[in-house]
């Protein structure tokens, strides 16, 4: 494959060790290995190149670059760039590695564990590499600790900043650069069990900043997905919302489990269920069913816990990132970043997080990034480096939810055109709706698409031809240009019979007897057997502007092949029933604009949010305090009296309490209050050793009109040996009141 899937692009910057910080860098590593030489090149910069030993004694090939000598030359801010699936070690003097040498950073870039020099294939029965030295997919406990250890020794040398840490990489090296960022000061160990990072000589280390590109957030999700992912819930988990184990992507998975056997080691079959990966690939080659099939919850449990950025501890807030992700890209979506995004923005409204999508990723249908995009990236990501990393420049605008997008074009060659947000919710204020009308069925065994499209770009055509198997619905061509700019979402009722059905969702761009794909997805049906059941699930995001006379179509098949895998013939895909169907198309234009020809935009409707599950932050509006406020026309939130506990007695151990109620008013639906994490209550200065302790009842209640008194009870323990000042003790809390059901 091309670059995607070996060497990322990206930023750069580096490592060095030097045992002075005064003194010329001549070595690195010299503290706990074999020690690396480092020569000086024509341009004064110092390359290091060789092999180290990790942690648990495997060989890591390795090169750290360093700048031009300075006064003192040492505790150089570093940035780690890390390589693709199938890749190694990035060159020195490559593109990469000079963008970052060549604006005073260190580099370090190494051949992940289980590949090339740092036994890869050709390794496989080195005593070093023997049972452990083989490709563990990215573990937080292995991979990850790798990259740990070796930034370690050379913070330890003295010529890295062990506070000024960046890491970048594409794809696999996307995956090493979030999860550095989501540990951000911590190591995980093998049996997943976290301890604060710091280098072999006991130096305390962090990450700064990252800037991970077409990466993955859950590794489950982005190989076998189930359509659980939603762009507008806080904290989309793989099995959220009743999900089970989702439909392997057939073409990617076979491509880089291949890749994978060639040129890398695998653990053998079952001899180690943290790296199992040819086992995982055979189960889900069968296409299920996976229902009650404990490999099957094995190989979930371990790559969402220990593989998946998403799930890391969050704890402690992460290093801030950019994220970017493409458009077109079907193995690494924008999905992956959104996912994330979501669930940090929920615990950390301030945290330092921010996305860049374009058209890029990985080949061939987001193979080629334009030179115009790249540039536009590569400014943002070096800005984004600067600040957190060195404290250059200033902070970037929005830097706390922003979004920047850049549209997908034909050709590609050209420059999309560039939209921003301070958040992703606000990326599109209107939306167009379809209600698809009289019942549809989407007919098993089906007869596949005529075009699979894994190869090729957006802009390759098809003939626009209907599937007589799919369920269709169409957009009417407007006759003005519309731009699409987010998750199409398709909000319908399925009646599904079987366990093991799917539902593939395209959406195509249609211009006559041709149409292009700009957006595709998959359903693992919820409520199989339960009679029809309305459910709620999202095609990948796009970026896309629909040209006038332009119509757009959705197709639900029974079958992507060879994208998705089909269901095994242990459980074969029936026919499903289909009605009630609305397709909820996000653009930027505004609400209430006539787009001609009937297609006009509307304000965007109420989220339907899967049980369990709760609105992300920036589309939740919020009433504060105790005070009274009004949230909306439609949804209303009023405090009682302020709780209040008395006074406190020094020296018994007792369990104080307090009360007030909520009044909460719908008529938009179901709805629900929540509480945000009260903290500690506070006397002045001082504060509670105990945090404060929030209860609801009921949680949650039914509209859909509803007059609601909600009683909350606030609980602090106060222990005998704690110690109490006078006055009055207060919290001011924030409580969210959001609709859950449409």
């Amino acid at each position: 494959m091309r670059r995607k899937l070996s060497a990322v692009a990206v930023i750069a910057a580096g490592l060095i060790a030097t045992p002075s910080a005064d003194a010329a860098i001549s070595q690195v590593f010299t503290k706990t290995t074999t020690p690396l030489n480092c020569t000086v090149q024509a341009n004064g910069q110092r390359f290091c190149s060789g092999s180290i030993l990790s942690w648990d004694g495997i060989p890591l090939d390795v090169n750290v670059g360093f700048p031009p000598e300075a006064a003192p030359d040492g505790a150089w801010p570093v940035i780690g760039i890390y390589h693709g699936w199938g890749g190694s070690k990035l060159a020195l003097n490559g593109t990469d590695a000079q963008r970052a040498l060549t604006r005073g950073y260190a580099v370090f870039t190494m051949t992940d564990r289980g590949w090339g020099a740092s036994c890869g294939a050709a390794m496989r029965t080195d005593a070093r590499c023997v049972g452990k030295g083989y490709i563990h997919l990215m573990h937080n406990g292995y991979e990850v600790r790798d990259a740990q250890y070796a930034l370690g020794q050379l913070a330890d040398d003295g010529v890295v900043d062990p506070a000024k840490i960046g890491a970048t990489g594409g794809s696999y090296g996307g995956g090493m650069s979030i999860a550095l960022g989501a540990l951000r000061n911590r190591t995980q160990l093998p049996n997943g069990t976290l301890v604060p990072w710091t280098s072999p000589l006991g130096k305390p280390m962090t990450i700064a900043a990252t800037v991970p590109e077409y990466t993955w957030s859950d590794i489950a999700y982005a190989l076998t997905p189930n359509g659980s992912n939603l762009d507008y819930v806080a904290n989309a988990s793989y099995l959220s919302g009743g999900h089970r184990v989702g439909v392997q992507k057939q073409s990617w998975n076979t491509t880089l489990y291949l890749g994978g056997a060639l040129a890398g080691f695998y653990a053998p079959v079952g001899t180690d269920s943290s790296a199992d990966i040819t086992g995982w690939k055979n189960l889900t080659d069968t296409g299920g069913p996976f229902d009650g099939v404990s490999a099957a919850a094995d190989m979930v449990s371990e790559l969402t816990a220990n593989h998946s950025a998403f799930s890391i501890d969050d704890s402690v807030a992460p290093a801030p990132a950019l994220l970017a992700n493409g458009w077109n890209d079907d193995l690494f979506p924008v999905d992956e970043s959104l996912r994330y995004y979501n669930k940090v923005r929920a615990k950390y409204p301030n945290a330092p997080i921010s996305m860049f999508h374009l058209d890029f990723g990985h080949s061939p249908r987001a193979g080629a990034i334009s030179a115009a995009d790249r540039a536009a990236l590569t400014v943002a990501e070096n800005a984004w480096l600067d600040y957190y990393v060195r404290g250059v420049g200033s902070e970037p605008a929005d830097a706390r939810g922003g979004v920047d997008i850049l549209t997908s074009k034909c050709p590609v060659s050209g420059a999309g055109t560039r939209y921003h947000a301070a958040s992703w919710a606000l990326l599109a204020p209107g939306e167009i709706r379809l209600d698809g009308g009289a019942a549809q069925t989407i007919v098993a065994p089906g007869t596949a698409p005529s075009n699979a499209f894994t190869s090729g770009d957006v802009c390759t055509t098809t003939a626009s031809a209907d599937n007589a198997s799919a369920a269709t619905y169409k957009v009417p061509a407007a006759t003005t240009a519309y731009t699409l700019a987010g998750s199409p979402t398709i909000v319908a009722t399925l009646d599904v019979k079987g366990a093991n059905d799917m539902v593939a969702a395209r959406l195509y761009d249609v211009d006559g007897a041709t149409q292009r794909l700009i957006a595709r997805g998959v359903q693992r049906p919820v409520g199989a057997g339960a009679g029809p059941t309305q459910q709620v699930f999202q095609l990948h995001p796009q970026a896309w502007t629909v040209q006038p006379g332009h119509v757009l179509k959705l197709e639900l098949l029974a079958q992507d092949s060879t994208y998705l895998r089909t269901p095994g013939s242990a459980a074969p895909q029936q026919s499903i029933g289909v009605s009630a169907l609305q397709l909820r198309l996000p653009v930027v234009d505004a609400p209430g604009s006539n787009l001609g020809n009937g297609v006009t935009v509307a304000t965007p409707a109420a989220k339907l949010v899967p049980a369990g599950d709760k609105l992300a932050r920036d589309y939740v509006t919020e009433a504060g305090g105790s005070a009274g406020g009004t949230v909306g026309a439609t949804l209303s939130l009023t405090m009682g009296a302020p709780a209040t506990f008395g006074a406190f007695t020094p020296g018994v151990d007792r369990e104080y309490t307090a009360a007030t109620t909520a009044n909460v008013i719908s008529t938009a639906g179901d709805a629900a209050l929540t509480v945000s994490d009260p903290g500690h209550l506070m006397n002045g200065t001082f504060a509670l050793p105990e945090t404060l302790r929030v209860e609801i009842a009921p949680a949650t209640w039914t509209g859909p009109v509803s007059n609601a008194a909600v009683a909350i009870t606030f609980r602090q323990h106060i222990g005998a040996t704690d110690a109490l000042r006078t006055g009055a003790y207060t919290r001011t809390l924030t409580f969210t009141l959001s609709t859950t059901n449409p």
